[in-house]
């Protein structure tokens, strides 16, 4: 499967998301909560709130923050 140019950009910004707050609530409900019998579904339930709030804001930031830089790399 190809991915056309013109979607390279949110597909990266998706994976980079996924990754990110995957691995930002697994620190941050292990250090809260610890190991226990519902660990895995309580990281899963914040993986998930965390994912679609930070998908919508990456969409929009990162493009602004492109362009931002483009106006001081040479």
């Amino acid at each position: 499967m190809k991915i056309a140019k013109k979607n390279e950009m949110k597909v990266t910004l998706i994976i980079m998301v996924l990754v990110m707050t995957f691995v930002v609530t697994f620190v941050s409900v292990s250090v809260n909560f610890g190991y226990h019998a519902g660990f895995i579904a309580k990281w899963m339930k914040s993986w998930g709130l965390a994912f679609v709030a930070a998908l919508p804001v990456v969409m929009v930031i990162m493009p602004i923050i492109k362009k931002t830089i483009a106006k001081y790399v040479e």
